[in-house]
Parts: C-alpha cells; structure tokens; sequence
C-alpha cells in the first residue's frame, strides 16, 4: 500500500519539473505577443502569444533528450554557445553594414522605403527567432548544472532579452511605421533612432563576448 509520505515523495520531481514551465509559459507568450505587437497587429499578437504557449510545450517534451544528449556529449553546451555567438554576430554585422553604407538619416529613410531593405528584413525574421526561441534557451539548458557557464549565460541571456525588448517596443514599430506610410518622416527622429540604434548594437556586442567567453572557457561542475 502506498503510504502518504511515498506519495508525497514522487509527486516533489513532478512539481519541480512542473515549476519552471510556470514561469517560462507567460513569458514565451509575452514575447510572442510582442513580436505580434511590433506589426501593430492584434490578430499577429494572439498568434504570438499562441506559439509562446506551443513552444513551452515542446521545450517542455525535448528537454529530457537534450539534457540526455548533454550526458553523452561533452562539448555540446560549448557548441550551442558558440553558435549562438555566430548567429549573433550576423546580426551586428547586417546593422554595421546599413550604418556604414547609409549613414545620413537621408539615406537610411531611403533605404527603409526601398526594395531593397527587403533583403536585411528577410535576414533578421530568419536570424533572430533562431536565437530568440532555440540557441540562447538551450545553450542555458545545457549549461544549467555548470555554475560558472550559467551565471555568465543568464547575465548574457538578460542582456539579449532586454535588447530584443526594446526591438519589439521602439525600434520595429518605428521602422515599420516609415515603410507602410508615404507620409513624410521628420529627419530628427530618423537621426535619433539611428543613434539609438547604435547604442543597442552595444548589447548585440556584450552578448557576443559572453557567449564566446562561456564557450571557450574550460568547463566545470562547481
């Protein structure tokens, strides 16, 4: 027969495996939604904050065969780190390259409101989901037990969150706005956003160096 305290005993591995999705759900959903929101759409929001909810179910079913894959692979947590340093390295340098060769605020409106800034959008709704929603939440999985490696991807982690925050609140809205509107843009307001847009390419570069720092540095359990 068996007694409370046996019960209680397999229910603590459920409830701590249950606890983290509580916590990685709302915020999957919100990121989700905010993506949506970036188009000003209400419709891509609820389907934002939808494949949010879909995604935690799956991370959910895949993390027990990626940490198990963990166990048999000793340089997988280096890889995906340094993967993830490449990815977004393709990311700082598509924005370098806008600001160097369209430095005006002229000439970036121009650019936005041309055919050719299809290339570069393409690039990034490639690029960012495959660091947003796969490489930067499995290199913290897979580095989670490595104290040292998980100290440094939670602050990078952070770092990129936050820098996709304010892509989703200010910096697409804004640029979005320019292209789906013949109306004319103060050239202020372009310069400004291009001086922001600077400085968030500051956050691009600390990720990089904290996930190539994670990566390359030698790998411990304490």
């Amino acid at each position: 027969m068996t007694t409370p305290t046996h019960t209680r005993a397999h229910s603590r591995p459920a409830t701590r495996r249950i606890r983290p999705l509580l916590v990685i759900a709302p915020l999957a959903a919100a990121l989700g939604a905010l993506g949506g929101l970036a188009a000003s759409s209400s419709v891509f929001a609820l389907a934002g904050a939808a494949g949010g909810l879909v995604w935690t179910a799956l991370a959910a079913l895949l993390a027990g065969p990626l940490l198990r894959l963990r166990d048999r692979s000793t340089v997988l947590p280096a890889a995906v780190a340094l993967a993830a340093a490449f990815i977004t390295t393709l990311t700082l340098g598509a924005g370098l390259v806008q600001h160097l060769m369209y430095p005006t605020p002229e000439a970036y409106l121009a650019l936005m409101r041309s055919p050719a800034s299809g290339g570069a959008t393409g690039l990034y709704m490639m690029i960012n989901p495959l660091l947003e929603w796969l490489l930067i939440p499995a290199a913290l999985t897979l580095a989670w037990r490595r104290s040292r490696q998980r100290r440094l991807l939670l602050i990078g982690a952070t770092v990129y969150y936050l820098q996709r925050l304010t892509t989703y609140l200010y910096f697409a809205p804004t640029v979005l706005g320019w292209t789906t509107t013949s109306d004319a843009v103060p050239l202020p307001q372009v310069g400004l956003w291009l001086n922001l847009d600077l400085a968030r390419m500051t956050l691009d570069l600390a990720v990089i160096v904290i996930l190539a720092t994670t990566a390359l540095r030698r790998h411990d359990q304490s």
